[in-house]
């Protein structure tokens, strides 16, 4: 029996990484073999999931839908627009733009907000519109992690671990991932930059070519106002005692509702309907299969069998097992989608450290850290680089040849994986 549910794991995330179907499709075609065939019920997978983390991302989409429709991005673009003057310092800025709007919103929209203008841009430039779009994928795929509310990397961290806000900016008296991942993106994406850009032609820009200009409206304040709320009381979740899912739907009813109450006086105001448009419905069922999925290992005893027999590496050390653990989970994200890899490992990590009686934090910061910086190696393992590339392929009308994509992608990955490795270790490598 144990064997079966091994052989379905691998068989539904072999679909997902290979893309045979939908991956979706292929997450749930697992849970139902899994019940099907095995003594996993309907009832456990469905126990399995985290629904505090469902929630979580559903609040953020929603306010994050109300923000779409309140003109933020526009706004954003609208300030770059006053200072930057080149398509060099554009296509830089927006990278930078990227990476810190996705610690806040799921990194897939990012990349449908900004991409289209970035590619618009990079054309009018003579640019190359394939490189310009991706360095805002990876960009995009590589905060993520750096707060709670971003991605989902980091809320699997507060699932299983425990981790809250704060504990992302600062943690066990030491530097977190905000500001190490922080450090790490600014030099990666200067090494990119002169890697791969140096050489475009820096042509001037208009400030007219980025976006029509877009004035705030009612919407623009009161989005805001529900996510600045929101993130504040996720800052402070540990004092007032709520689950994380709880305050993000919170902040979500609350713009919600209050958009409806005055969308009575002004027809012109989204509907609610048009804001749940906004919401990638696909990717919450994925990430529900998941835990199912991953689920149907855990009540099999696979993970915990697989956690007995890697005690010796949390025992080995603290240098050792942030090692071994960081590059293992860094290199393996480069072709394996990097949510599964990370649920997985996180079981894993957890139950290990139970049996070995020691702290496994340095090792779950190693997982989180490196499995999404391995993931912008391939579009395999991020769903974010399948996003931008589908875009700069539909939008262009060209076909990307894997070698291009990969020329790009592996050393972005591989340079991150190097030298967030090199920034941590004295931090994470040493005594907790």
């Amino acid at each position: 029996m144990e064997l079966t549910v091994v052989v379905i794991f691998l068989l539904a995330i072999g679909a997902v990484i290979l893309r045979v179907t939908d991956e979706t499709v292929a997450a749930i075609l697992g849970v139902v073999l899994m019940v099907l065939l095995t003594e996993y019920t309907p009832g456990k997978a469905f126990s399995f999931i985290d629904w505090n983390v469902m929630s979580i991302l559903l609040g953020m989409w929603i306010i994050t839908g109300y923000l779409i429709e309140g003109r933020i991005p526009e706004l954003i673009i609208n300030a770059l627009s006053k200072r930057v003057k080149t398509y060099k310092s554009f296509i830089l800025s927006m990278a930078i733009i990227s990476g810190f709007l996705s610690m806040f919103v799921d990194n897939v929209l990012v990349i449908l907000l900004l991409g289209s203008i970035v590619l618009s841009i990079a054309k009018r430039a003579g640019a190359d519109p394939f490189k310009s779009v991706m360095l805002i994928g990876v960009s995009a795929n590589f905060m993520g992690t750096a707060l709670l509310m971003g991605d989902l990397p980091p809320q699997l961290l507060h699932s299983i671990a425990g981790a809250e806000f704060l504990d992302f900016i600062y943690f066990y008296g030491k530097p977190s991932s905000f500001p190490l991942l922080t450090l790490t993106f600014i030099i990666t994406t200067y090494i990119i930059y002169k890697l791969y850009f140096k050489d475009e032609h820096d042509k001037p820009i208009d400030s007219g070519d980025l976006v029509k200009k877009a004035e705030p409206n009612i919407v623009t304040l009161i989005s805001v106002i529900g996510f600045i709320a929101t993130v504040t009381a996720m800052a402070f979740r540990p004092l007032i005692g709520l689950p994380l899912g709880f305050i993000t739907m919170a902040g979500a009813s609350f713009t919600s509702i209050t958009v409806e109450l005055i969308r009575r006086r002004k027809k012109e105001l989204p509907s609610f309907e048009k804001i749940l448009g906004h919401v990638e419905w696909r990717a919450l069922l994925f990430y529900a299969s998941l835990f199912s999925l991953v689920g149907g290992l855990e009540d099999a005893g696979i993970l915990e069998e697989i956690a007995s027999k890697i005690t010796g590496v949390l025992q080995a050390g603290i240098a050792t097992s942030y090692t071994v653990f960081y590059w293992v989970a860094g290199l393996l994200s480069t072709f394996i989608e990097h949510d599964a890899l990370l649920l997985t490992f996180l079981y894993i990590a957890r139950d290990a450290s139970i049996m070995a009686g020691v702290d496994a934090w340095h090792v779950y910061w190693a997982l989180v850290w490196s499995a999404t910086l391995g993931s912008n190696a391939t579009v395999a393992a991020a769903p974010a680089l399948y996003v931008a590339l589908t875009l700069v392929e539909s939008e262009a009308k060209v076909k990307i040849k894997p070698k291009d994509i990969l020329r790009f992608t592996i050393p972005y990955a591989l340079i991150s994986l190097a030298i967030h490795y090199i920034i941590t270790l004295p931090f994470w490598g040493v005594m907790i």
